[in-house]
């Protein structure tokens, strides 16, 4: 862009130049020294600026040596007003645009050193600040039409800006719009792998991960922690006589019954084949004998007509407490199975609860 900008303003600077000379007979080593300035000098710095390790510092390092040579031609000239204040307002530009107001101060600054330069050396012209009015309006029309190329310049950019904006934009809600779906997704596959894919409970792989978190959550507070393992009595004769969609679906309607009858707080699952293990923390074991009655009262009382039979099944339950939740998960697990075992061989269809001392020496 300043390469451009540059070399195509500088044409305007050579004609305005031209006529300057022109209208005072300068001689021939001003005229090369015009030349080399503004015709050839663009494309060396250019070049330069290109394949320097650092283009943008190179650049502006060219632009710092444009205003300290538009130094050396005011004085050169003897300060006509027109000619440096199009040099200085176009060099302090082109720094302001790279650098703000800093850019300013150091391209007046430059401009500056290069007048100050010429004047040591003896060179400085006699101050003639007049032009004529041709030069002058040369000058005006060079400075109008700089503005608008510059303008123009910083509108693209600006309008390029824009569009990386809004592309950067829709390229990040994009972008979260497929975090959340993968974020999405993730969930129910965790969720998938955490239940069983029959009865929609969570099964043993969640409840590995969750028991121990539980109890120490209850042993930190001082609460109780219950369990229940349930079987479903006689279950293989309703594979055998009914074949195993019944049983699968005789499986889901209890599933569906104890979901619907336990706290949010409380762990479902389906512990094996017909088995489900129910904890339940922060309930002693009065409460959960009675809640484990009430299911087995509520599941024997069930009689579900699934494609055109009529089915029913009761529960055997053993029943296990840790008043204080002072033992492992596994020991109350061990207790609740004593306890459903002594259920089945009791005759089925009842709830057994593990003994108080045999918890105790478990634990």
């Amino acid at each position: 862009m300043n390469h451009r900008n540059r070399s195509a303003s500088w044409l305007w600077a050579v004609a305005i130049f031209a006529v300057y000379f022109q209208e005072h007979g300068q001689g021939l080593v001003m005229w090369v020294a015009m030349g080399l300035q503004f015709l050839v000098y663009p494309h060396v710095v250019f070049w330069r600026a290109r394949l320097a390790a650092d283009p943008l510092r190179a650049e502006i390092q060219n632009m710092l040596l444009d205003t300290f040579c538009f130094g050396v031609w005011a004085a050169l000239l003897g300060f006509p007003l027109w000619i440096s204040g199009l040099l200085v307002i176009c060099g302090c530009m082109n720094m302001a645009a790279f650098r703000g107001g800093v850019g300013v101060g150091q391209a007046l600054v430059a401009t500056a050193a290069g007048a100050v330069l010429v004047a040591l050396l003896g060179a400085a012209a006699p101050f003639a600040p007049d032009t004529s009015l041709t030069v002058s309006l040369m000058c005006l029309g060079a400075l109008g039409a700089y503005l608008g190329l510059f303008a123009r310049s910083t509108y693209r950019r600006t309008v390029v800006l824009n569009d990386t904006r809004v592309k950067l934009r829709q390229s990040e809600q994009a972008l979260q719009g497929q975090l959340d779906a993968v974020q999405s997704l993730q969930a129910q596959l965790t969720e998938q792998a955490n239940r069983d894919p029959l009865t929609g409970l969570y099964n043993r792989r969640y409840l590995n991960d969750s028991l121990q978190r539980e109890f120490d959550r209850c042993a930190r507070d001082g609460s109780p922690v219950s369990l229940l393992l349930i079987d479903l009595d006689h279950f293989k004769q309703i594979n055998d006589q009914h074949g195993h969609a019944m049983g699968d679906a005789v499986l889901c309607r209890v599933s569906t019954l104890l979901a619907q009858h336990t706290r949010t707080s409380d762990l479902c699952c389906r512990y094996g084949g017909e088995e489900f293990l129910l904890f339940l923390p922060d309930m002693g074991l009065d409460a959960v004998c009675e809640r484990a009655e009430r299911w087995r009262e509520l599941m024997a009382a069930q009689r579900w007509e699934i494609e055109g039979q009529s089915v029913g099944v009761t529960l055997s339950i053993g029943v296990a407490c840790a008043p204080q939740a002072e033992m492992t998960p596994a020991a109350l697990i061990a207790l609740a199975d004593q306890a459903l075992y002594r259920a089945k061989s009791e005759g089925r269809n009842r709830v057994c609860v593990a003994d108080a001392p045999l918890a105790l020496a478990v634990a």
